[in-house]
């Protein structure tokens, strides 16, 4: 049986698959007139999530508590190349999560990406600890939190 490269079509797809079908989706895509710039998504993450069990840094139980409300999980912010180091992303950001009910936002940087993690601190998200998801061959990842001004 071969083994498949933790970033893959195929693995996105799935990814894709799984995350839409969750409550609460969400999406944002940014246009420059008719061309497609890049996309922000997530969703909450539920009652009782396995997100966090992957997290080999010791926190307080309470820090890992789900709800069904209390966590918006953002999966994937990608610009396009052209449009990169313009404030797309930034915009893209802020836009997937100005609405959101949520008390915080969480999401998972790459520990081989030292640029994207200083990004997301510049922007006001601190780090948990580190994070390896039980999919196979995933990397380790810095598990981030955001507090998020609760929309009314």
């Amino acid at each position: 049986m071969s083994q498949r490269s933790f970033v893959s079509p195929g693995r996105f797809a799935e990814g894709l698959d799984h995350w839409t079908a969750r409550p609460g989706w969400s999406c944002v895509v940014g246009y420059d007139g008719d061309q497609p710039v890049g996309y922000a998504y997530g969703a909450p993450l539920p009652q009782g999530s396995r997100w966090w069990g992957g997290l080999l840094t010791d926190v307080p139980a309470d820090v890992t508590a789900e709800t069904g409300t209390r966590t918006y999980a953002l999966s994937e912010l990608m610009v396009r190349e052209p449009w990169r180091k313009t404030g797309v992303a930034r915009q893209l950001h802020s836009a997937l999560l100005a609405t959101r009910r949520e008390e915080r936002a969480t999401l998972l940087v790459d520990q081989t990406h030292p640029k994207v993690h200083a990004l997301y601190r510049s922007w006001g998200w601190t780090t948990l600890g580190d994070l390896r998801p039980r999919l196979a061959d995933a990397p380790l990842f810095h598990a981030m939190l955001l507090g998020l001004p609760v929309a009314l």
